[in-house]
């Protein structure tokens, strides 16, 4: 297959580019030079000249903070870009899978796990924004995929990258000066982003739709990471965990997915312990 990955210079477009390659597809990956999602004739031409059989769109701006102070500038990547992807796809018969977020179950009046069939109406401007990609994607293209993704790390850091939740907790663990805090009103999965990649191809097949891809987590971050550290027998750095009890607690996050769907599907992930268990134990 010919695919376009967007955003390859990203912590998980790298990755799918460079894993999507090894299996001997065509990949393309092109500069925001060669394509500018945000630009409909740019996009055009493009998909005029390349035709890919798929896209799997990775180009988002992430931060939460940023799309929090800069609204009008996130919603031309986070969903004027997606727009014109999904239109380009319905016209060249292209296959859309559109990464999405946890971030649209933040705000949720209900606990989790939250499965994808529920009303939301997201507590951030990054949520509210991969939602209505995700509404505006499928409308266009019905057979977009859209998939939510959990916080991601990896056992390893390319350059240029910022860190990640396993990089944190690797330098506390690693400098006992170091305070290891983790917050009790959090619940959220973590998953390894090398999970997320090699279950692509097989999102390719999935019928158009909304997917939670990622790990389940059945604890706060705080009982996570202990129970991580308890599994590991880690016992110097265990004596240091302490809770933190602030962050949160007016508003407590509770973003965790049900992957009942994905799993009836026939793709699975470990589960949050299970991940950070292994991936942990082998860098140790």
């Amino acid at each position: 297959m010919t695919l376009l990955v967007t955003g390859s210079s990203g912590f998980l477009g790298r990755r799918a580019a460079a894993y999507l390659a090894s299996l001997g597809h065509t990949v393309l990956t092109p500069s925001h030079s060669q394509l500018d999602i945000t630009r409909e004739s740019s996009v055009r031409v493009w998909f005029a000249e390349h035709r890919p059989d798929a896209v799997i769109h990775c180009a988002a701006i992430s931060d939460t903070g940023v799309c929090q102070r800069e609204p009008e500038r996130s919603h031309v990547v986070n969903v004027e870009g997606p727009v014109l992807l999904a239109k380009a796809c319905r016209e060249t018969g292209a296959k859309l899978v559109f990464c999405s977020s946890d971030q649209v179950y933040s705000g949720s009046p209900y606990p989790g796990p939250h499965c994808e069939e529920e009303p939301l109406s997201p507590g951030n401007v990054y949520g509210r924004q991969k939602l209505l990609a995700e509404q505006q994607c499928a409308a266009l293209c019905p057979d977009t995929v859209s998939l939510r993704l959990s916080w991601m790390y990896d056992d390893q850091s390319l350059p240029g990258e910022h860190g990640h939740f396993l990089t944190t907790l690797l330098s506390a663990l690693r400098d006992p000066a170091q305070p290891l805090s983790w917050p009790v009103h959090d619940f959220r999965g973590m998953t390894h982003v090398g999970e997320v990649v090699r279950n692509l191809p097989a999102a390719l097949s999935l019928p158009g739709g909304v997917y939670n891809f990622g790990a389940e987590n059945d604890r706060d971050t705080f009982h996570t990471v202990r129970a991580l550290l308890e599994r590991l027998y880690l016992q110097e750095p265990l004596s240091r965990l302490t809770p933190n009890q602030e962050a949160f607690a007016q508003n407590p996050r509770d973003i965790r997915m049900d992957a009942s769907t994905l799993h009836a599907a026939g793709i699975t992930f470990r589960t949050t312990l299970q991940g950070l268990t292994e991936t942990l134990g082998n860098l140790l």
